[in-house]
């Protein structure tokens, strides 16, 4: 019995679920809501009619999908040039598809639903289970010899006959179906005869995969190789530039044997003193320059004597104020004579004493140098010092080029050695690679006997 009905993309019905109850179950509404369409989708599930126009407008396809009241579930598919079944019984995970089976359903879709029409052998098939809309219930409409034969079928004669039918459709479709797995062996043994070669291939590619592999290894050797010719033939010839230059060397003259240099060294520290001294004392007389020429110095025994006289007027002046804060009590003072001429002594006197200071500081710094040395000729022998220091940087540069070349040679010589370990033996002839005749005459790939 069916406890539910899908509908997805069927017709009107773009995602339908029905329910049904046990016994009678009616299902009503306005007109063009969809009821028609249930029933045709019980229809299209049941016989699997031509194809029709029953997918959703929009949709890829169209589905109607049954529950049974054991779990069993049955869906049929409509798509726009074929349909097929899915079958998924009670407990399984995935469903069980079918497709290409011809016009009739498949016998274990049949085997479930039991919706079949029942054959009569006087007429068309019955269908007993879905009535079409606008027609009587059950032959109401047909006529007395379908009736009749409808119930003649339901007797057991009917039934074997019928089974007798079911079975002799059931051998048809076997024998198409053996004849069918015949052409198709008979294919397959055919694709086989034609893949017979390919143990060999498979042989022969191996093989070449191999040879491809060690190709490959000697094309990532190779240019190792050249790079090391290329650095050998390098070396080589700044070898060759670096003997050609000792040749050179080695017809000049030896360099003169020098003199001490301490005496030299001595003098030339001296020569920077006097020459910094000489640069100071030329500052100094750059800055005098400058200056005004002092004024004639006065005569300072003179200017001694007002000082004391100037003296004794203060002290004086201050016993006499002394007086005066004594006398003021008496009598008020008489009147002060001009003190003018007394101002512009006392001012004079002042800029003497900051100008006679001033002198003095300058002739006691002035004191303390002594007469210029008279400078020596070092023309000539600045010309040796410099030709000397250029000689000797000379010869530390083409030192330091003939030790790195030397060097270089021996690091190449190191690399070509480690390179002849690693290969072993000449990837051309098999014989033993020496550093010696790599680097020497060269590598003839002279033939060598075969092993036993």
């Amino acid at each position: 019995m069916i406890t539910r009905l899908t509908l997805t993309d069927f017709m009107a019905h773009a995602d339908t679920v029905l329910e049904f109850a046990p016994g009678l179950n009616v299902l009503t509404g306005p007109n063009n809501t969809g009821k028609s369409a249930v029933v045709e989708a019980l229809r299209c599930l049941a016989q699997n009619p031509p194809p029709r126009h029953v997918i959703r407008h929009g949709a890829a396809e169209a589905r109607v999908t049954v529950t049974l009241s054991d779990g069993t579930v049955v869906a049929w598919v409509r798509r726009p040039k074929y349909a097929l079944y899915e079958l998924t019984r009670p407990g399984a995970t995935e469903p069980e598809v079918f497709a290409k089976f011809g016009r009739t359903p498949p016998e274990a879709i049949c085997d479930v639903l039991r919706l079949d029409l029942v054959p009569l052998e006087t007429g068309p098939s019955v269908d007993v289970h879905i009535g079409n809309q606008r027609e009587p219930v059950f032959l109401l409409n047909e006529p007395g010899t379908a009736v009749a034969g409808f119930f003649a079928a339901s007797t057991e004669a009917a039934h074997l006959v019928a089974m007798q039918n079911r079975l002799t459709d059931r051998v048809r479709k076997a024998k198409s179906e053996s004849k069918r797995l015949e052409t198709r062996l008979a294919a397959l043994a055919a694709d086989l005869d034609k893949l017979a070669p390919l143990p060999d291939l498979d042989y022969r590619l191996s093989a070449g995969e191999a040879s491809e592999a060690a190709l490959a290894a000697l094309d990532r050797d190779i240019p190792a190789l050249e790079r090391t010719l290329a650095d050998r033939r390098g070396l080589l010839a700044r070898q060759t530039a670096v003997e050609q230059a000792g040749r050179v060397l080695a017809g000049l003259d030896a360099p003169p044997t020098l003199l001490p240099t301490a005496p030299l060294a001595g003098q030339l520290d001296r020569l920077r003193g006097l020459s910094r001294e000489t640069r100071r004392v030329a500052g100094r007389c750059a800055a005098l320059d400058t200056l005004e020429m002092p004024p004639p110095l006065a005569d300072t025994a003179a200017l001694a004597r007002q000082a004391g006289a100037l003296a004794q007027t203060s002290q004086a002046g201050q016993r006499l104020a002394a007086r005066t804060r004594v006398l003021a009590r008496l009598t008020p003072p008489p009147e002060l004579a001009a003190t003018e001429a007394l101002a512009a002594t006392r001012d004079r006197l002042v800029r003497l004493r900051a100008d006679t200071a001033g002198l003095a500081a300058t002739a006691g710094r002035l004191s303390a140098l002594g007469p210029p040395p008279e400078l020596a000729e070092t023309g000539a022998l600045a010309k040796d010092v410099a030709a000397l220091v250029a000689a000797r940087r000379s010869l530390a540069a083409r030192e330091k080029a003939l030790a790195t070349a030397r060097q270089a040679l021996a690091d190449g010589e190191a690399r070509i050695a480690a390179r002849l370990e690693t290969l072993g033996a000449c990837p051309l002839c098999g014989a033993r690679l020496c550093l010696a005749d790599f680097l020497g005459t060269g590598h003839d790939h002279a033939p060598t006997e075969a092993a036993p």
